[in-house]
């Protein structure tokens, strides 16, 4: 598949077999986030040409296939659940981001994920807000949040 990453020739790549090439290319510090965790938990219908991931801002790579978001601090101890060769972010922490990444990700499609999520219950607003909270960004996502309620 590439330098170093090897599978059985006969199966197919899945979702998140994708995630796991991409976080064995970046190393440990990495999240599967943004477009490509609000595709994994089924909140919108875009599918990603690149596994989007959560790094910190010293974080490069010249793998394609890979979309990096940097942030100064990505609090990965922070709304992350750890899976089996990588960790995607919560339900809650994908949609707050996805909220505060508006320009990154296009403001219809966060409006439509929180819609998503609120309709197949998989989530509250009080816990998207209380993740906001701890991302220390709710006063830039409240406005929608109260649109919401």
């Amino acid at each position: 598949m590439s330098r170093g990453v090897y599978r059985v020739p006969a199966e197919d790549i899945g979702e998140e077999d994708q995630f796991r090439i991409a976080a064995l290319r970046l190393g440990g510090d990495s999240a599967v986030c943004l477009l490509s965790a609000l595709a994994f938990y089924g909140l919108t219908d875009i599918i990603p040409r690149a596994v989007w991931l959560l790094v910190p801002a010293e974080k490069h790579t010249r793998f394609t296939g890979v979309r990096l978001f940097r942030k100064k601090e990505p609090r990965l101890n922070v709304g992350i659940v750890r899976e089996k060769g990588y960790a995607i972010t919560s339900v809650e922490r994908t949609l707050a981001e996805c909220l505060i990444e508006r320009k990154r990700v296009g403001t219809n499609v966060a409006v439509e994920a929180l819609r998503a999520a609120i309709a197949q219950k998989k989530t509250t607003l009080s816990k998207v807000l209380d993740m906001a909270n701890q991302l220390k960004a709710a006063d830039r996502i409240r406005p929608y949040i109260e649109a919401m309620a």
